[in-house]
């Protein structure tokens, strides 16, 4: 996507960018905006239905038992039934 699409179909994560290109160097932030769109799973954003970037890979998963108390899943783990 094109800067100038980004920032305005992207107004929060293109605003987002801009504090983080402050705090950290735009050299280093765009460098991992780069990875991301190669498909390297270190940046990804999502605004509006668009999306930039490459999301990571599920870690854990939280579900709810019965009580409403919250237990993890692991990737490959079955859901439990249990409560």
């Amino acid at each position: 996507m094109a800067k100038g699409g980004m920032r305005e179909k992207m107004p929060t994560v293109a605003a987002w960018i801009d504090k983080l290109r402050d705090a950290f160097g735009a050299e280093e932030i765009g460098a991992q905006i780069r990875k991301g769109m190669r498909g390297e799973p270190v940046f990804f954003a999502s605004e509006n239905g668009f999306t930039v970037g490459t999301p990571s890979p599920p870690r854990v998963r939280v579900q709810w038992d019965d009580r409403g108390l919250p237990y993890v899943i692991e990737p490959g783990q079955q859901q439990s039934t249990k409560g």
